[in-house]
């Protein structure tokens, strides 16, 4: 229990929202499932989609809305509807915001949330399957040097990450295995078959 700096009084919970997102691999290794569900006092919420990998390009958006303050707001299930078809990118929510269509801010802000952890599962999975390609040899330094070729917009996104940082120099002075110019070679291939 809390008190106030003011008075001896507990403090009183007004409200409190739960929010959980699960991404799952599918059986097939080719699709992850995003599940996000938010609820509290008013709402309760859930976005279950469906997005294949690599592109990240969305399959399915089911949206359920158990609870809601008014029946109209469960129209707003239909903003996703646009998206099936699009990748999940930088500047997707930027361009969902700007949609005339008429949304709900609370399934936004979940969206946004299974946008970002799907990137973050995403790069679980990548680590996976570097530390696959090259067991019991690779060291953290070696693993996120590798993972940046693939997330270079991960360079400066943060402090651990960012130019001068202790982990960023002895991520800069890892010695690469042997095999891992192959991987790089692939890589820096795609990326400029994108850039065409």
């Amino acid at each position: 229990m809390f008190y106030s700096k003011e008075s001896q009084a507990p403090e009183r919970l007004l409200c409190e929202r739960r929010k959980s997102v699960k991404v799952l691999l599918l059986p097939s290794g080719r699709q992850f499932r995003v599940i996000a569900e938010m609820e509290d006092e008013v709402h309760h919420l859930r976005l279950n989609i469906v997005v294949n990998r690599p592109s990240l390009k969305i399959e399915e958006i089911h949206c359920e809305m158990p609870g809601v303050p008014d029946a109209i707001c469960r129209q707003a299930a239909r903003f996703f509807d646009p998206l099936i078809g699009c990748c999940v990118r930088p500047g997707l929510m930027n361009e969902l915001k700007a949609s005339p269509q008429s949304g709900c801010t609370h399934l936004l802000n979940l969206f946004h949330e299974a946008c970002y952890n799907l990137t973050f599962a995403r790069g679980v999975r990548g680590r996976e399957q570097i530390r696959a390609m090259f067991p019991d040899i690779i060291t953290e330094e070696q693993l996120f040097s590798m993972f940046l070729w693939f997330r270079p917009e991960l360079h400066n996104s943060c402090v651990r990450y960012a130019d001068g940082s202790p982990f960023m120099e002895s991520v800069r002075n890892a010695k690469m295995p042997a095999r891992a110019e192959k991987i790089r070679a692939v890589v820096m291939g795609k990326q400029h078959e994108t850039d065409r």
